[in-house]
């Protein structure tokens, strides 16, 4: 038997040099039959079972569902420095609604921890993301620069834009240095 694993739970964010993840994971798939934990090679992308199978024989699947940080190629100027958010398939993106009104002054720091949750009212129903992160906070119309470390959301990349007008993020910069500072006017 075959089993189909993800490259994304294969430490692998696309089948291209043009994202890759920035922490490799040390979790890989875990696969039952009957209940039992069964060792398993792959090749081409697929979890190779040799067994002899019997009728009623069950297998379950268990993939690794942390959340990772996903970084481009160097050659997309626009993301150096940046990271994504992926859990298992799912990219996330923060909405300025959840996050104090803006999206765009949102530090990821290399050492952030992520708890991933379910909420029910949510979008009719989404996994999200939180953390505390650095937010850049500008003030005295742009006398005052400084951080402060605030609650962060992530949805589902896909739920976006359903909650009125307002800032999203895909890509955060990792360090303060690279955010883009614009004083408001």
């Amino acid at each position: 038997m075959l089993i189909r694993i993800p490259g994304w739970a294969r430490n692998e964010a696309m089948p291209s040099d043009l994202y890759s993840f920035n922490n490799n994971s040390d979790k890989k798939t875990i696969i039952t039959i009957n209940g039992k934990e069964v060792d398993y090679e792959i090749k081409n992308g697929y979890a190779v079972l040799n067994r002899k199978w019997k009728k009623n024989d069950q297998v379950e699947v268990k993939l690794p569902m942390e959340v990772r940080k996903v970084v481009a190629n160097d050659k997309v100027k626009s993301d150096v420095g940046k990271v994504a958010l992926q859990r298992g398939p799912i990219i996330y993106c923060a909405e300025w609604v959840d996050n104090n009104g803006k999206a765009a002054n949102l530090v990821m720091p290399v050492n952030t921890d992520f708890h991933a949750t379910y909420n029910a009212e949510l979008l009719n129903g989404v996994e999200i993301l939180k953390a505390k992160v650095p937010a850049v906070l500008i003030e005295n119309n742009g006398e005052t620069i400084r951080t402060q470390e605030q609650n962060f959301t992530a949805i589902p990349y896909y739920a976006w834009a359903n909650r009125g007008k307002g800032e999203m993020m895909l890509w955060f910069p990792e360090k303060v240095k690279d955010i883009d500072i614009v004083a408001a006017e």
